[in-house]
């Protein structure tokens, strides 16, 4: 990709996240809960999460505000 240019990948498959982007964005009820590397996003799980699965990750960094909200 050409410095300073763009493509805006929205998905659900995180799969994907890990294969070809460098940046990633989690929006959860509109607020943005964590911008940065898909490879940063891994050290964002408590202990208690599996690492290297992003899937877990984006569960606990969603979640988190809906269960407070019960």
């Amino acid at each position: 990709m050409a410095k300073d240019k763009a493509i805006v990948l929205s998905t659900h498959i995180l799969e994907e996240v890990e294969a070809v982007c460098t940046r990633a964005v989690i929006i959860n009820r509109g607020t943005i809960v964590f911008d940065g590397t898909p490879q940063a996003l891994d050290g964002k799980a408590p202990a208690s999460v599996i690492r290297n699965r992003l899937d877990h990750v984006f569960r606990t960094l969603t979640t988190a505000d809906t269960e407070s909200r019960r």
